[in-house]
């Protein structure tokens, strides 16, 4: 079994396995004793805590982003600040 058929097997799978979960989820809501305003308060609820989330996740990745650039142009500014107090061979 090559290399490509092992990535399209594990594809198939996983894409299963997130079908399957997002098929249960929609099932749990639907199927639960609530009334249908409590279920899109629910809904709503969690659609906020997701976007809070995602927002957070955004501002953090973000500032590592930009950390890890500062540190790297300062390495740079310093490696070609040594390089030009060097003697110029030849």
């Amino acid at each position: 079994m090559g290399n490509s058929e092992d990535r399209n097997v594990l594809v198939s799978v996983l894409a299963g396995i997130g079908i399957g979960v997002l098929v249960g989820a929609v099932a749990g809501l639907l199927l639960a004793p609530k009334s249908g305003e409590e279920t899109r308060d629910d809904l709503g609820k969690s659609l906020n805590e997701l976007s809070d989330k995602v927002t957070e996740l955004g501002r953090t990745v973000s500032t590592k982003v930009t950390s890890a650039v500062e540190r790297t142009r300062a390495q740079m500014a310093q490696k070609l600040g040594d390089r030009s107090d060097e003697e110029p061979v030849g």
